[in-house]
């Protein structure tokens, strides 16, 4: 399996990270906290004038017939730069379970609208109780065992539900009685598959930029007259932050590699990435929190905003227990995670 990336995607990344430092930077995110919304249509913009909804939406239908291995870099950018906005559900799971399916009809309507960035579109996996960015959506699809339904947005009411992160907009979601479309024979196993590895291609970017965030401190907090990056218990940790995100990087690429070649073991490399990313996740939130010292957890400083959205992405996607539970481990096992 090569896991380098090609020049256009390397281009890529660089274009979704200048579109994010210019349009999403932290003082914008705290400032659509209060906004009705809490989006900016900047974001949406730019993105669609990439081409990122295109990027998975067949070429008969305005896309780009692009792979899951392509959106990688778009996902991981958005999670360096701590974004809000459903683009895993909207550019990835979405066109995923329209393209793939039998229903002709909810392919032409859609995904044209959701290529060119006329139109978004979120997913729900077994609940509606906790969908992210419903109450902007035109389309949700919510995956209940095998199947899956298709409610447009006058079908739909978007009850909004409190979250730990201020950014992450998410709503209990009620359906007419009598409406949504059964999108025929969508392919649930691959979307469930690609929930897990795009958070983890998203848990992953938020991980990296705390170790980043973590090393520049250290670089110009002293004490006993020398900056503590010098000293070697905080080299270590973040050594060891590094590290772990190093390896639960290679874990994503080789999912999303798996996905983008419908290999038969997409699930397990799927979770197994997800575990990964979540263990990152985890000691770079611990690591640069013990290198900010107090400061790391007040609401004025930014570190907050990337420890807020990682740990919404893991009570969203799934935490270590309920995702390895759901992969069959059995539930007599100890740990504390």
């Amino acid at each position: 399996m090569n896991t380098g990336f090609s020049i256009e995607q390397a281009e890529l990344r660089t274009s979704i990270r200048r579109l994010l430092e210019d349009v999403a930077p932290s003082s914008v995110l705290r400032q659509l906290w209060d906004t009705e919304t809490g989006r900016s249509p900047r974001v949406w913009k730019g993105l669609a004038e990439i081409g990122v909804p295109a990027l998975l939406v067949p070429p008969e239908y305005g896309g780009l017939g692009a792979d899951e291995l392509d959106l990688f870099p778009v996902l991981e950018e958005a999670g360096r730069a701590a974004l809000p906005d459903a683009v895993l559900e909207s550019c990835m799971l979405a066109p995923l379970l329209l393209a793939g399916s039998a229903d002709d009809d909810l392919k032409r309507r859609w995904l044209p609208a959701l290529a060119a960035g006329e139109a978004r579109a979120t997913v729900a996996f077994g609940s509606l109780r906790a969908v992210p960015d419903a109450h902007l959506s035109d389309v949700v699809l919510a995956v209940e065992g095998e199947q899956a339904v298709a409610y447009e947005r006058a079908d739909v009411t978007a009850r909004p539900v409190p979250s730990m992160d201020p950014s992450r907009r998410l709503s209990e979601v009620t359906v007419r009685a009598g409406s949504g479309r059964p999108v025929d024979d969508a392919p649930v196993a691959l979307a469930r598959a690609a929930r897990l590895a795009g958070s983890a291609v998203l848990l992953g970017g938020a991980g990296a930029r705390l170790v980043e965030f973590a090393v520049a401190y250290a670089k110009v907090r002293e004490q006993f007259g020398r900056p503590i990056g010098s000293f070697q218990a905080i080299k270590h940790q973040l050594a060891t932050a590094h590290s772990r995100n190093a390896l639960a990087r290679h874990a994503a690429v080789g999912a999303m590699y798996e996905l983008a070649h419908r290999a038969a073991s997409s699930y397990d490399t799927a979770v197994l990435a997800h575990l990964c990313a979540l263990e990152a996740a985890r000691e770079s939130n611990r690591v640069s929190l013990q290198v900010h010292g107090g400061i790391g957890f007040t609401w004025e400083h930014d570190l907050q905003i990337w420890l807020n959205y990682g740990k919404s992405l893991e009570l969203g996607y799934g935490t270590w227990r309920e995702t390895a539970y759901a992969a069959g481990a059995p539930r007599s096992e100890g740990g504390t995670r």
